[in-house]
């Protein structure tokens, strides 16, 4: 099946380097892997990335595969009302990870969306990956509002398409802006539609596969077995530190008041574990 095998690498099959115990996003690392290596984007930017697994994701495969692109997180780093509000630490732990590592070519910009948009020339993201605040409105604006700055080979990602809680809206706002235009969505880790916006976007294997259904559902499959792997291994993680806990818990002397330590912080990891 050609299809299939142009919508895998070897870039899929690697590991993230941090892996967060938490990360709604943590199923899609492969083709985030996947993505960067195939569309070799000159300019990615991130609209929200709170802890950072998937802009971590993203960072390393573009210094794996040795790429000349440059990469922007844009966000607050305050929380909203779906990613909760959060404290300093968060922002701390993920440049103190960052910097050293992808600071050359990568850079954390605080700043609301609507202020950091004027920083980018027209025509200039090849990859934007939305993940800001989940409501219908707030995804559409987002969207409208970095219209402008998609070049013309531009390929745009939204989590979430998936979430019909919470009035999440991502799934609303997709289903009308991928009408009529190339893309393709996986359904797993709470859904990631794949929009190619950009004209000389639709040369993308993956926008063909996904008007082939047996190629659509084998590459969907694929990606969700590779994600389920480090979904596992993060919940081992948890349930680790769960252990530990306990055994201490049960070690404190007889009649000894027990503290629990809260460590990571609610939305922290520790640089090892840390990630969106």
């Amino acid at each position: 099946m050609e299809q299939f095998d142009r919508c895998l690498s070897q870039a899929s099959f690697a590991a993230p380097e941090v892996l967060s115990v938490d990360s709604a996003w943590i199923e899609h690392a492969p083709f985030a892997f996947w993505i960067v290596e195939q569309h070799r984007p000159d300019v990615l930017v991130e609209l929200g990335t709170h802890t950072g697994y998937s802009y971590l994701c993203f960072c390393q495969q573009v210094r794996k595969s040795n790429l000349a692109t440059r990469c922007f997180a844009v966000d607050t780093w305050l929380g909203d009302a779906h990613a909760k509000f959060y404290s300093e630490d968060v922002f701390s732990v993920l440049s103190r990870y960052h910097d050293p590592r992808y600071g050359q070519f990568s850079q954390l910009i605080r700043s609301t969306f609507e202020e950091a948009v004027g920083q980018f020339a027209d025509a200039s993201i090849d990859l934007l990956h939305l993940d800001g605040r989940h409501f219908y409105d707030d995804v559409r604006q987002d969207f409208e509002t970095w219209r402008p700055k998609l070049s013309p080979r531009a390929i745009v990602l939204f989590h979430d398409t998936q979430v019909r809680e919470r009035d999440f809206g991502v799934y609303r706002f997709w289903r009308e802006i991928s009408s009529g235009l190339p893309h393709f969505e996986f359904k797993h880790g709470f859904g990631l539609g794949v929009l190619g916006f950009g004209a000389a976007s639709a040369e993308l294997p993956l926008f063909s596969a996904a008007n082939d259904a047996a190629a659509a559902q084998a590459i969907s499959d694929v990606y969700a077995r590779l994600g389920s792997t480090y979904s596992l291994a993060a919940e081992v993680t948890r349930l680790r530190a769960e252990v530990d806990r306990l055994k201490r818990q049960l070690a404190a002397p007889a009649g000894a008041v027990s503290y629990q330590l809260n460590w990571p912080p609610a939305g922290v990891n520790p640089p090892r574990d840390q990630g969106r």
